[in-house]
């Protein structure tokens, strides 16, 4: 208790998960004053109750929520729980967030939260770690649940944790499945439990990989497993599952040991190996084809695949051990939902004055040819190919 300032009132972003519930009832302990701003449809219902003053917003406002926590007293403020990925593409932001988007150069989850915390600052308050309050979820390296692994299994998992380094380096994702020395799936825009169902169900044993990006941003994205992943695991057939040591949140630890120990899932923390030489974050790249063509080109280096779809600087989808026509596909399942949502969500902004640009393509380039029925089925995904 004693750590934290004897005036800190923390204001709390809160949207799904048990992330907010577990910060809120830390800083309960250390005798901080709560003030939650919620994200509206995502957050608990149960949230409103724990917090000393509460009031919603919906995604993509700013400016709003700062002037509530500043007429709150608030000092300090962390940004908690999920966010679905699709909101980069259906939000609405506020005039102050169309101002601070617009003056990005790309569009993921790490640019989006990185000018949000910095407009916090600016406004006299303290972004805190995602992690604060949180050390007693965040696992040391060492065997957590389940099964012992075996050396082959640390083996593999060494290889699974630097991949992932490397993917994450790319803000491609945080998470991949490996067997013995070849990724099986990587994450990207859909996330961990898509990279399990698309990853698991094999005939042979996978290791789940789960890590930060080198030099992290721990005020956000701060990888977690919890019993959700757990369940996802066991529907996949996934056996294996490691993360990041120190640097990983743990939820629900109890019921998460328990179900490995029930469902014979092996759980451990790791420090990721450091490769021969760290590549460097590729950074802003001009358009969506010269993005797709860097990031083909960084995962075949890597020895993953060949190919990248990328819309609006956010990698959909890549390559892996199933090949790109599965690459493709898995695109185009990802966005297909999404494609309505974006055209109506340019169309009212047309109407309200505020069009902006409309819905930009999914872009994929690859550095082998496809074959015609990879061709086919991105013509049919309406993917277009950078030339």
């Amino acid at each position: 208790m004693s750590t934290y300032p004897r005036d800190m009132v923390l204001g709390v972003i809160a949207c799904a998960g048990e992330f907010p519930r577990m910060v809120i009832a830390g800083a309960r302990r250390a005798g901080v004053r709560v003030v939650v701003a919620g994200i509206r449809g995502a957050v608990g219902k149960d949230i409103p109750a724990m917090a000393d003053a509460y009031k919603a917003f919906r995604v993509g406002a700013i400016e709003a929520p700062a002037l509530f926590f500043k007429s709150e007293g608030v000092t300090h403020v962390m940004l908690t729980g999920q966010i679905k990925p699709a909101c980069i593409y259906t939000m609405w932001p506020d005039a102050t967030a169309r101002r601070l988007l617009g003056q990005l150069d790309r569009r993921n989850a790490h640019t989006i939260f990185t000018a949000a915390c910095d407009f916090i600052h600016s406004h006299g308050m303290q972004v805190l770690p995602s992690i604060t309050f949180m050390e007693d979820h965040l696992p040391a390296a060492g065997h957590l649940a389940g099964p012992v692994p075996t050396a082959e299994q640390l083996e593999e998992a060494r290889f699974g944790l630097t991949q992932a380094r490397e993917i994450a380096r790319l803000d491609i994702g945080q998470s991949i499945i490996v067997h013995g020395k070849c990724v099986v799936c990587v994450e990207a825009f859909k996330g961990t439990n898509e990279c399990l169902h698309a990853g698991g169900h094999r005939d042979y044993p996978v290791t789940l990989c789960k890590v930060t990006k080198p030099g992290h941003d721990m005020r956000f994205d701060v990888p977690c497993i919890g019993t959700g992943t757990i369940n996802n695991a066991l529907k996949a057939n996934v056996k294996h599952i490691v993360f990041e040591a120190n640097r990983t949140i743990l939820f629900q630890r109890e019921e998460v040991v328990r179900l490995c120990n029930k469902h014979g899932i092996t759980l451990h923390a790791m420090e990721v190996p450091l490769p021969p030489q760290e590549g460097e974050d590729p950074g802003h790249i001009a358009t969506d084809a010269a993005h797709a063509a860097a990031m083909a080109a960084e995962i075949e280096a890597l020895g993953i695949g060949h190919c990248a779809v990328v819309c609006d600087g956010v990698v959909i989808a890549v390559d892996d051990a199933d090949g790109p026509l599965k690459c493709i596909r898995r695109a185009s399942a990802y966005m297909k939902r999404l494609r309505f949502a974006r055209l109506i969500n340019w169309l009212c902004r047309v109407l309200l004055g505020r069009p902006g640009t409309p819905p930009a393509p999914m872009v994929l380039a690859t550095t082998r040819p496809l074959t015609t029925e990879e061709q086919t089925a991105a013509r049919k995904a309406g993917i277009l190919m950078a030339s």
